[in-house]
């Protein structure tokens, strides 16, 4: 399955794991269903969680993202 194009862009971040997560997350990398590599991988299920969290509204987010210098 390839990665459709991000169509509001993408920004880079630090996360950290624990060592089982990250061995779960290149388990899945190998398959190459939900990514190429533990990266990206983690950012699909990232997006996918935020989706779901904001389907049932508990936080209000502005539909206009803020420049880096406004955080």
């Amino acid at each position: 399955m390839s990665k459709g194009k991000n169509s509001t862009g993408s920004h880079i971040i630090r996360l950290t794991v624990s060592a089982q997560s990250a061995e779960l997350l290149e388990q899945l990398a190998r398959r190459g269903v939900y990514g190429r590599g533990p990266a990206e991988v983690a950012g699909r299920f990232v997006d996918r969680a935020l989706q779901r969290f904001l389907e049932q509204p508990k936080l209000k987010v502005s539909l206009t993202p803020k420049s880096r210098k406004d955080r």
